[in-house]
């Protein structure tokens, strides 16, 4: 049975976000259902956003703990999809979560 999200009366079912997580995300596919169930398991204001921007290519103003996907993105070189779940566990952990992001992160050059 297909689980389904709906916001601005679209709909989005496991296996399009699977679908599209592989094929413009570059996910594995068990990668892309493990994110994809994340993803649909967020909290109702996250998964509002990421749903508006999947649907309709264009980011909302969240803000969690003084972050936003934009920022996530270009300051921690996060993907959308990352930076989604990223607000999530912010509002879910909000210290764990900030200590992680001020500790960084290494990066491979």
């Amino acid at each position: 049975m297909e689980r389904v999200s709906t916001v601005t009366g679209k709909r989005v079912t496991m296996t399009e976000l699977v679908t599209r997580l592989v094929s413009e995300f570059g996910y594995p596919l068990q990668g892309a259902q493990m994110v994809a169930e994340k993803l649909l398991a967020c909290g109702p204001e996250i998964k509002a956003a990421f749903l508006y921007w999947w649907n309709e290519g264009s980011l909302d103003d969240l803000v969690v703990e003084g972050y936003t996907v934009q920022r996530l993105m270009e300051e921690h070189g996060m993907n959308p999809i990352a930076a989604f779940l990223t607000l999530d566990w912010l509002m879910r952990e909000p210290e764990k979560a900030k200590v992680s992001l001020a500790r960084g992160h290494d990066r491979v050059t």
